[in-house]
């Protein structure tokens, strides 16, 4: 059965089960006990590593100071992502140990939000800032602390994380399970005040907008106490968009079209990825099952994994599942 990190009774203050499978392949053995030990780096191994020198030029505030810091380079932190940071296959999402190092270097909180700008930030450059945030929930440390000095720019990054995949790019397996991760992590911080105003709107009376019609009046017929809300909801937003300046179409809402994009990925990947039929009529092929099936992809597993975990956190929340509880399809 595969190791998962972070679900001992003393691992964590707080349970936290969004974490990385573990290869059982990879991991050392006590030679005294037998038993398997984490995987884990060494101080003398940060330091002689390539990404703790790229920090001390760039970001780290940890030397003697002596050297000046080079100003933001968005190249840089496109060629981090891409080569340290990208996983092409298999059932793990991030390298661990190149993340870890990252965090040590306090490469979120000195370099990718200090100059995160919602107007001209980049695909890696919002990809990286999502998978530090998922690592300090690894790890069990406060992972909101430091959007706290840009309050007024958190909106705007969260804005931008939910409209990632609308630029036209097609995500990674790994890519996406990293972000539905960070989504799971954001749902799990209701508590926190920032993460709260932004984020709690996805999960409101607005995602009924991407009801069907006759589902929609049907639901409205059996909540009657709704509809005084519901007309409210549409006034309100239909003002702040003509302050804007812009058409108002209520079905265009990042909050009408959230849920629904993100069920119907999953639908996507359930459907045509997790297995993939095989027409070949190789009886010797061993990737290929008795009913046709070629071996399961892993990494898709966990997407759908993640993905169900995600969907019981806003059925099981009390913010969040008073809309929830109607299917949208």
């Amino acid at each position: 059965m595969t190791k998962v990190y972070g679900t001992g009774a003393y691992d964590f203050k707080r349970h936290r089960v969004a974490e990385y499978p573990v290869d059982s392949t990879t991991q050392v053995t006590d030679p005294k006990t037998g038993s398997a030990l984490p995987n884990s780096i060494t101080l003398l191994e940060i330091q002689r590593d390539r990404l703790t020198k790229i920090a001390e030029a760039n970001w780290s505030k940890a030397g003697d100071g002596s050297k000046p810091i080079k100003p933001f380079d968005p190249n840089l932190v496109k060629e981090i992502y891409e080569t340290e940071l990208v996983v092409l296959g298999g059932r793990k999402t991030v390298p661990l140990q190149r993340v870890m190092i990252l965090e040590v270097s306090q490469y979120l909180e000195n370099y990718l939000w200090p100059n995160f700008d919602p107007e001209t930030v980049s695909f890696e450059h919002m990809m990286s800032m999502i998978l530090m945030v998922n690592e300090k929930f690894r790890e069990n440390v406060a992972a909101w602390v430091c959007f706290y000095d840009r309050k007024d720019v958190f909106k705007a990054f969260i804005e931008k994380v939910l409209r990632l995949k609308e630029q036209g790019r097609s995500l990674r397996i790994a890519e996406k399970t990293n972000y539905l991760l960070f989504m799971i992590n954001a749902f799990q911080s209701l508590e926190d005040e920032i993460v709260s105003e932004t984020v709690l709107s996805l999960a409101s009376l607005q995602s009924w907008l991407s009801l069907s019609y006759g589902r929609f009046q049907m639901e409205l017929c059996l909540n009657t106490d709704l509809i005084k809300k519901w007309k409210r909801m549409i006034k309100r937003e239909a003002k702040e968009v003509m302050k804007r300046g812009e058409p108002f179409d209520p079905s265009t809402m990042l909050e009408a079209k959230f849920l629904r994009n993100i069920i119907e990925e999953f639908l996507e990947v359930l459907d045509s990825k997790v297995f993939s039929y095989s027409h070949g009529d190789d009886e010797d092929n061993e990737l290929v099952d008795a009913n046709g099936f070629e071996k399961v992809n892993d990494a898709c597993i966990l997407y759908c994994e993640r993905f169900m975990e995600f969907l019981i956190d806003l059925l099981s929340q009390l913010p969040t599942r008073r809309y929830n509880c109607v299917p949208k399809f």
